[in-house]
């Protein structure tokens, strides 16, 4: 009797808050979950989410039968009976759990006590804690029912359950462990994880699948002795196998990098965003659904391009320097490495001298380390793990639209787990990808495309002797604009960059995004800048949409989850850069570098027989390989290389351009079924691009050209056959016209 007293008089305390508040009715009314923010392709699939808490709102007709019987079943098998306290139960757990001491008489709580638990968590109070906490939850159990149906409290408590891995509620759970919609969900799949709940460690079945086998199987069984299955039904589903289909979009996400983008750019958009009540908005509990351009599949197709030839290059990387490390001729490269890792300043920190900590550095011990054919798992030093992750090459690609600057896929390196440092974002050398901007500087000063410049080696004494070279070391005769690019004679480069003068070349690079940090002196011809593949998208996209300049972005959208637009994309804003002539004949001789250049490869190998138009590029000593490819519908840029320009390989046949780069958006290509069609060329510019890429000028040919005639030289055989064509002019006007 004292007893019954003795508790009777704390559950009066409790009630009355003695142990802490009780929410009131009014409150449980306004119950509010934090839910993750979607961050959603351009079709509409998922890709990612931003979220303090991993859970995703369900509401009560998604929930299959099947998972509100398995949950019933399990955890409640008097829900639609009792009004939130389930007498029975709870004497049992009094009498077999406390008296008894009987551990497997079961918790006694019902859905609505768990959903107090889930909603308010327990706190500490000593010795008396579970009686405390359990009165709590009664209380609050009791005004829960008051407030809401039996199947609103389903969906809260659904809504609110953790399944492990910082993932609450069923949407999430499902999701993470099943990828698919909770509507979809299977009974045996169903019945995963609702026996997940019990121990949602022990039972995880991507941790434990033994064990959360077994326990699915006795949910199964709670089922069929619940009349909900029949006992072929639960023979049934418990001789299937466990089959999961697990995705964590934090560490295998379709595009992570892409992701990491959007949460820059939705900061940026938010800023002078407020609520009602005059908050802030925050994507990681609000629940906000973000429509961005990346479009799946493009984003899908590249990535397996990406990841095939990183693999392959990765291997041909490790075979290159396996007689020696990349820096052993510059030691000094990894003792800087070495020493800015938290490892290495943790041991600083602790006043271990340099040989103590280098001995640290040396004990082997079980790691994982990621590699792009497959992680590496044994027993390693911080040596061999450090030295492992600096010889990783590095890649970005990007695809942009040049209409409207929309990003439609975006790889930002080999994984954003472990190497999230976006090499999309950052500059690297552009190498000859710069070439191009030369021509078109060159062509918007009034040079004709079929005007010539000589290969001649020069050297430049006020830059320090500087004196370019020639991939062949050929340095004979005089190339045209498209017979520069084709070859990518750096000597007739620097030769069209002199001629058009140097500041028109940094001026036209930086209206095309590309400043504002443009080197000065002639080698800035070769590409001694350095931008993003970003960066190197924008400017290239004037070449394929007719002259503008746009500005890239990754979000079209972003509504709350009631479908209210917090912000939606106007129609994009293009500035003229560059004529649309220019545009159009650059475009054109980039074709050519891809019909019959260095990127000719892409047909001859790899079959893209598409009118692509495109430009490799190659730093030097190999430590940065480009390719640059357009269409009108889209722009891809791709950069390979390493963290360091010391990681590099050290020839061309492995490190150029066309070989390293290439490749990425080939086997992309590849896959790709739009039709590329380029507006038409007009008379005029077609004669305006007649002409040989490369000529031997003597003065026989120059005297020729002048005059349009046909001289004959002794051991020259050469006829001009074809009419005069009278568009030419005069040869007055030959001698001295340049385009206005």
């Amino acid at each position: 009797m004292l007893a019954f007293l003795g508790l009777s008089l704390l559950f009066t305390s409790v009630y009355f808050g003695f142990w802490g508040a009780i929410p009131s009715s009014s409150e449980l009314k306004e119950i509010q979950h934090s839910e993750a923010s979607s961050i959603l392709s351009k079709e509409g699939k998922l890709i990612d989410k931003v979220y303090r808490v991993n859970r995703r709102l369900v509401e009560f007709p998604d929930l299959p039968e099947h998972l509100k019987q398995a949950l019933i079943a399990t955890e409640d098998e008097r829900f639609y009976e009792h009004a939130g306290i389930d007498w029975r139960s709870l004497a049992r757990v009094i009498i077999k759990s406390i008296l008894l001491q009987d551990e497997s008489a079961g918790g006694g709580s019902t859905i609505s006590q768990q959903l107090a638990k889930n909603l308010f968590g327990r706190k500490d109070f000593g010795a008396i804690s579970i009686v405390i906490n359990k009165f709590k939850e009664i209380i609050i159990a009791k005004r829960l029912e008051g407030i809401y149906s039996k199947d609103e409290i389903l969906a809260l408590y659904f809504n609110t359950v953790s399944f492990s891995e910082n993932t609450y509620g069923i949407g999430a759970g499902s999701e993470r462990f099943f990828s698919k919609e909770v509507k979809d969900l299977n009974p045996e799949e169903a019945a995963v994880l609702i026996g997940l709940l019990k121990a949602n460690t022990y039972y995880n079945p991507r941790l434990n699948p033994e064990p959360a086998l077994e326990r699915r199987n006795v949910v199964l069984a709670q089922m069929q002795r619940n009349d909900f299955i029949t006992e072929e039904e639960r023979d049934s589903l418990q001789a299937l196998p466990l089959e999961l289909k697990y995705r964590n979009l934090l560490t295998s996400g379709p595009a992570p990098y892409f992701s990491a983008q959007v949460q820059k750019e939705l900061t940026s958009l938010l800023k002078d965003k407020v609520k009602a009540d005059g908050s802030a908005w925050d994507p990681r509990s609000d629940g906000l659904i973000i429509k961005t351009t990346l479009i799946a599949k493009k984003q899908e197709d590249l990535q397996a391009s990406y990841d095939k030839h990183l693999i392959s290059w990765q291997n041909k990387f490790f075979d290159h320097w396996s007689s020696r490390e990349p820096w052993s001729n510059q030691k000094r490269f990894f003792d800087q490495a070495r020493q800015a890792t938290p490892f290495y300043q943790a041991l600083a920190a602790q006043g271990l001298s340099e040989e103590e900590i280098d001995r640290a550095w040396q004990i082997k011990r079980p790691m994982q380390l990621f590699n792009p054919g497959g992680d590496l798992s044994g027993n390693f030093s911080m040596n061999d793990s450090l030295s492992h992750y600096l010889k990783l090459l590095r890649g970005a690609s990007v695809i942009l639209d040049p209409k409207s600057g929309a990003v439609k896929a975006w790889i930002g390196g080999p994984n954003f787990r472990y190497l999230p440092f976006d090499a999309a974002a950052a500059p690297h050398s552009v190498a000859s990808t710069f070439k191009p901007i030369v021509i078109a500087a060159a062509l918007e000063a009034g040079f004709e495309p079929c005007e010539y410049q000589s290969a001649e080696q020069k050297s430049f004494p006020e830059y320090d002797n500087w004196t370019p070279g020639n991939y062949d070391d050929n340095y004979e005769g005089f190339y045209s604009m498209a017979g520069t690019l084709k070859k990518s004679v750096n000597t007739s480069t620097v030769a069209w960059f002199l001629a058009t003068g140097e500041l028109k070349v940094r001026d036209l690079a930086v209206r095309m995004g590309l400043g504002p940090q443009i080197p000065k002196g002639p080698t800035l011809a070769l590409g001694t800048l350095a931008a993003s593949p970003l960066q190197m998208a924008v400017a290239y996209a004037a070449f394929a949409n007719g002259g503008k300049k746009v500005s890239p972005y990754f979000i079209e959208s972003v509504q709350t989850k009631d479908g209210e637009y917090l912000f939606k994309r106007s129609a994009p804003k293009s500035i003229e850069v560059i004529s649309p002539e220019t545009a159009q004949i650059v475009a054109e001789l980039l074709q050519g570098v891809v019909y019959d250049g260095t990127a000719k490869s892409l047909s001859s190998t790899y079959g893209v027989r598409k009118p692509w138009a495109g430009k490799t590029g190659t730093s030097q000593k190999y430590s940065d390989a480009w390719f640059a490819a357009f269409s009108p519908q889209e722009v891809v840029l791709t950069w390979m290389g390493g963290v360091n320009p010391i990681i590099r390989f050290r020839s061309g046949s492995l490190g150029s351009g066309s070989t390293m780069a290439l490749p990425v958006f080939a086997r992309y290509a590849q896959k790709q079924s739009e039709r590329i069609q380029w507006p038409e060329l007009s008379e005029d510019l077609i004669a305006a691009l007649d002409c040989p890429d490369y000529r031997e000028e003597n003065f026989w040919d120059r005297l020729r050209d002048v005059f349009d005639v046909d001289i004959e030289v002794e051991g020259d055989s050469t006829k001009n056959e074809e009419p005069k064509d009278e568009s030419k002019g005069s040869w007055w006007e030959r001698l001295f016209k340049k385009r206005t």
